[in-house]
Order: C-alpha cells, then structure tokens, then sequence
C-alpha cells in the first residue's frame, strides 16, 4: 500500500529567528541548533537557547539537499531545513528508517525545484515497512554519509577572498507588478521575486525586462540569490549581479550556494542593499596566478550525483 510523508508527518519550516546566528555564542555545553549541514547530524553549533523540537526528523533545503537526520533530543532547527514532526507516535528505528528514505528522493530537488513542505509531503512511500526494521537496532552515528554528500574541502592556501564587486556588477532590476503580467498574460518568461524558494519565481508570464545568464538577489531581508538563466521579469527589491566573466549554470550553482551561506549576515534590520552587497566577500579557490578557479568550480558540479540532469 502507496501513502505520502504527509500521512505520517507534519512537514513545517525551521525557525527563522537562527536564520541569522551573528548574535549566537557558542558554548561546550547548550542546545544543539541544526542547519543545512550534511554531517554531524546537522549540528551547526551548541548554543544557550530554548530547545523547540525534540524526536523530528530535520530536512536541509539548501546546501546538502535533503540529506534528513533524525533529531532524537532537545534541539533548535534554522529555517534552512524543513522539520518533520511525526502525527503519532513512530520508533526510533522507524524515524531513521524515514530518513534514509528522504535522502533517496535527492535527486528530484535542483537550482529551480526546491524541496518545501508541500512537495515533500507528496513524496509516496511504501507503507509495507520490512520486519526487519523494528528488529534492528540502529547506530545511527555510524551511518556513512557518501562522498558527495560532504562539505567540499579545499586547501586554504588554494583560497582566496573577493568581493562580489570584483565578480559582477551590481544592479537593480525593473519593477514590474504581479498585476500587469496577470493582464497580459501566462507565457515563458519566469516573474522572479524574493521568495527564498522555487529559485525565486512566481509564475511565467509573456513578457520579460531583463536579460538572462545573471545570479538575482533579494535585497528585501536575507539576501536569497539564484541563478536566472532565461530572460525574467522581477518584482522590487531584486537585484542581479551581472558577470564580468564567462557565466553557465555550472558555475553559477556553484557561486549561488556559497552566496546563500552568506545570509546569515542580513536580517530584517540589516538588509541585503546594494552598498553592502558591494562590501560583501565570499572565498573562492584559485588557480596558479591567484585568479577565480572557474574551471574547478564547473567541474565539481558536474561531479554531483545527478548533475546530468542539468546538461539538458
């Protein structure tokens, strides 16, 4: 028998107060708050903070895509991960069992199809669980994570800081309103907005005012960016950094990712403008002569599993 995670789960995002963790001290001893990271349970860091949640199962939307852990005691969860709540009371080995299953769906998740609740919560699962399971009794520490999964690791001395005003030129976009392409009509060209999901878009429309092959970024909160390959229309507060070098979608997925780690720096007091999103550095690797290893970059996308999926 066929049923949804929903059927089983409440599917919720994190907290979005531990978006931004400048204000956080870490401390030996605290309340684990889990991010996006795809090791060590998703342990961002341990903090003295008021745990939440407690028997979940947290779902990272960004970075290691995913890549679910079972959160068996008191825990923070940032919204850079969805929370799955159980709507009755499931096992410990059956709540890993549920996150091993989520890590499969991978691969159905990319730069312009982000997980969220609702997608989610539509995965199908074969509710015929092997007997096994409840049998067995899981070290959950001890399940491997792949290679891919992992942070990437680089040398430091193979890194080197620039500022996004260095890579790009920083603009705005044309304002257009939700209002007038309802009017004129559905078509090709996606409307970009500064909703951190579905890269950003809200609907396709028959009409664009800004060209394509550019990274756009929210400068409304949290500086949210994503790659807009096709001509788009947007809505305010999206700004585009334009290239100064050769831009593909290799490249750009690689950039966006290490962009939307940044976003801790910006909150609701402190957005992502143009004047900061000028002062803004990110660390990059480096050839020989110093200069943006773009060929590494574009390789080490295309080394992820499922990257072929965006050869087409």
């Amino acid at each position: 028998m066929l049923q949804k995670l929903s059927d089983y789960f409440y599917i919720e995002y994190g907290q979005h107060e531990f978006n931004s963790k400048r204000e956080l001290i870490e401390t030996k001893v605290g309340i684990p708050l889990i991010s996006s990271k795809g090791s060590n349970r998703g342990v961002y860091g341990y903090y003295d903070i008021k745990p939440k949640y407690q028997n979940v199962i947290s779902v990272p939307r960004t970075g290691t895509i995913c890549f679910a852990y079972y959160q068996e005691e008191e825990c923070c969860i940032d919204d850079n991960c969805l929370v799955l709540t159980p709507k009755e009371q499931i096992s410990r080995e059956l709540m890993i069992y549920f996150s091993l299953i989520i890590r499969k769906e991978k691969y159905k998740y990319m730069y312009g199809r982000q997980v969220t609740p609702e997608r989610l919560g539509n995965t199908v699962i074969d509710v015929k669980i092997p007997q096994w399971i409840e049998k067995r009794k899981f070290n959950y520490s001890k399940i491997k994570e792949k290679e891919s999964d992992k942070e990437i690791k680089i040398p430091s001395d193979k890194l080197r800081e620039f500022k996004i005003i260095e890579l790009f030129d920083i603009k705005g976009t044309k304002t257009t309103s939700l209002k007038s392409l309802i009017k004129i009509g559905k078509g090709k060209y996606p409307y970009v907005t500064t909703q951190a999901t579905n890269n950003g878009v809200a609907g396709f429309f028959n009409k664009y005012t800004e060209e394509g092959n550019v990274i756009t970024v929210d400068s409304a909160v949290l500086g949210f960016a994503s790659y807009q390959e096709e001509k788009f229309s947007a809505s305010d507060h999206v700004e585009k950094l334009v290239p100064k070098f050769k831009l593909n979608r290799f490249r750009a997925l690689f950039l966006t990712a290490l962009l939307n780690k940044e976003q801790y720096r910006y909150n609701y007091g402190r957005k992502a403008s143009q004047t900061r999103l000028e002062k803004q550095k990110i660390k990059l690797p480096v050839d020989s002569n110093g200069e943006p290893d773009w060929q590494f970059m574009e390789d080490y996308i295309k080394s992820l599993p499922y990257s072929k999926a965006l050869e087409n």
